[in-house]
């Protein structure tokens, strides 16, 4: 069944109207016709609705069934992601989403390749969230924040906070979390690494330095298995 994300007052009436780029892809791209069904998400709740008028610029639907979506994680982890070179942030927001992540923040370091977010690519990142919160079927979509530096970032990331540093030696991620936790936040540095002020100034903020395992991992392979760690261990 398709699924759609859409406004929380949307699905406060029997009754829906949908417009816009979702009607276009209702009618013209997926062809589904009147008695057709499809899934509306918001925020966790989800609503079974059958459609009754599907044009290209207007979809009304009457809804059948209310429930809550089961595929949200009972973690609210959140990603500090550097901006990567080419589309490669892009893939892990896509992967990220899939796997669990509640918001994402876009940062920039000492290190730093790319040193800012055009408001194009922002648009494709929440985008693509969109898409993939969808194929996956979860309840919600992954905010992506506005974009910090390295100095402000730490004072905007939900506790704990954990990051992944390629000189930590003795604290791995997966024994540094805590399992009793609803709410944490990894942080991934660039292409560059992340420098000993850097890491210095996140410990005097509260944040833990964490290894994901022998091996130098690339950005956004490092995000990803951070990711996936700990929707395993936690969610």
């Amino acid at each position: 069944m398709h699924r759609f994300f859409v406004a929380p007052e949307t699905l406060r009436a029997d009754r829906v109207t949908l417009t816009g780029a979702q009607a276009r892809q209702i009618a013209i791209v997926l062809r589904l016709r009147a008695g057709d069904q499809i899934a509306l998400v918001a925020d966790g709740s989800e609503a079974i609705v059958s459609l009754a008028t599907v044009r290209p610029a207007s979809v009304t639907a009457v809804v059948r069934e209310r429930g809550f979506t089961s595929a949200e994680p009972t973690v609210a982890l959140t990603l500090a992601l550097p901006v990567l070179r080419g589309d490669h942030d892009e893939e892990v927001v896509e992967a990220v989403t899939q796997l669990g992540a509640s918001r994402i923040f876009p940062f920039t370091s000492a290190r730093s390749v790319v040193r800012s977010l055009s408001e194009a690519k922002r648009t494709r990142w929440e985008r693509i969230a969109r898409e993939a919160a969808e194929t996956a079927r979860r309840g919600r979509v992954p905010t992506i924040e506005p974009m910090r530096a390295w100095n402000d970032l730490f004072a905007v990331l939900p506790a704990p906070v954990y990051v992944a540093w390629e000189g930590e030696r003795h604290a791995r991620l997966r024994d540094a979390l805590q399992e009793t936790a609803r709410a944490l936040s990894v942080v991934i540095g660039p292409e560059g690494g992340i420098a000993e002020d850097e890491v210095a100034l996140a410990r005097e903020h509260g944040a833990t330095t964490v290894s994901l395992g022998g091996r130098n991992l690339r950005s956004e392979t490092a995000a990803i298995a951070a990711v996936a760690l700990v929707m395993d261990r936690l969610s």
